[in-house]
């Protein structure tokens, strides 16, 4: 059998086995299971569940929360589960939270989560996933009178490993650092 100078024969087994070992190389190489996160526009169509975009990253979700907290003119203070904890909620996620926000400041305040990246827990997602997750609207508080209370119940969202930023939402509050820089994380 006549070679061209410089060529490489390989038998046909070898040749086989090279070629099912690059396939396999860059199906490792590759994310195949889905895009950026931080590529996909905000804007992007929605198309699956949560529970497939969202895979739970600790294996543990649901449960239910009684959470009690506390504004001032100055900031927000959690009691149970982070009893005396200053601007920070941790819950599971898909939980049911019941929420009591009581306004012990000289003026109104209320309660609200913002929608923040899923990106930093899910570097990769399906097609048709949001790189976006929100608290339900039922989550809000609106501004309460000082002295006042008000409770809301809900279902945290399913992505977690993600901290979600909250805020008091009253006019005006939006210049105190305190009220704005609230952490609920879900775990």
């Amino acid at each position: 059998m006549a070679h061209a100078r410089g060529s490489l024969a390989l038998p046909g087994t070898v040749v086989g086995v090279l070629a099912l070992l690059a396939a396999a190389l860059l199906q490792c190489t590759s994310s195949g299971a889905g895009v950026s996160c931080a590529s996909i526009p905000d804007d992007a169509a929605v198309t699956q569940s949560a529970s497939v975009c969202y895979p739970d990253n600790d294996g543990t979700n649901g449960g239910s929360y009684t959470i009690e907290l506390t504004v001032d003119d100055t900031g927000f203070t959690a009691s149970s589960p982070d009893g005396g904890t200053k601007d920070i909620i941790s819950t599971q996620n898909d939980a049911q939270v019941t929420l009591t926000l009581t306004n012990m400041g000289t003026k109104p305040h209320g309660f609200e989560v913002l929608r923040t990246s899923v990106c930093p827990a899910y570097a990769d997602l399906p097609a048709g996933c949001s790189p976006f997750a929100s608290f339900p609207s039922g989550s809000t508080i609106p501004p309460i009178e000082p002295g006042k209370s008000a409770t809301v119940t809900f279902d945290t969202p399913t992505p977690d490993g993600v901290i979600y930023p909250f805020i008091s939402n009253a006019p005006g509050d939006s210049s105190v650092p305190g009220l704005n820089d609230g952490q609920w994380s879900l775990i």
